[in-house]
């Protein structure tokens, strides 16, 4: 009974101790006019920054066939012109198979189907992948369009 007594009192001078630590935590009523003044004013409408962007920009994420290049000194083309005129600068000097994959030699480089290339043209470094390697020809892929081109050129496979 005593141990009941003396829990029970331990529990009210507890109670009175968290009430009495909750006053004076409230802030005035002028400090809380400047939280709700920055709050405002952070959620207050703001103008699309895109509206200001000039209009001749090309969006980077559409990859359709009628994009320009926008080579300086170069009027552009479709991805398909593009990639025919710098796969005429992939020149590699064979292939091989290594571990059963097919390997393209270009200079120091040994490039598998799938590997990325920068080609530098005109001012303008272009990505190409490769697409597929077979033993007298390569296949080279930029945005959706591919060509083929001989591994020797000049020579007849």
């Amino acid at each position: 009974m005593k141990t009941h007594h003396v829990l029970l009192m331990v529990l009210v001078v507890g109670a009175s101790g968290l009430n009495s630590y909750g006053q004076g935590q409230v802030s005035t009523p002028a400090k809380r006019q400047v939280s709700l003044d920055v709050a405002s004013r952070l959620l207050a409408p703001r103008q699309n920054p895109i509206l200001s962007l000039p209009g001749g920009l090309v969006n980077p994420f559409n990859s359709g066939s009628s994009r320009k290049a926008g080579v300086s000194g170069h009027t552009g083309g479709t991805d398909r012109e593009i990639l025919e005129n710098i796969a005429a600068h992939i020149t590699p000097s064979g292939a091989m198979m290594f571990g059963g994959e097919p390997i393209l030699l270009l200079g120091e480089k040994k490039l598998k189907v799938g590997d990325s290339l920068t080609i530098p043209f005109e001012g303008t470094d272009y990505l190409v992948v490769i697409a597929e390697i077979s033993q007298s020809s390569f296949k080279v892929r930029f945005n959706r369009e591919e060509i083929t081109r001989p591994i020797k050129p000049g020579k007849a496979p």
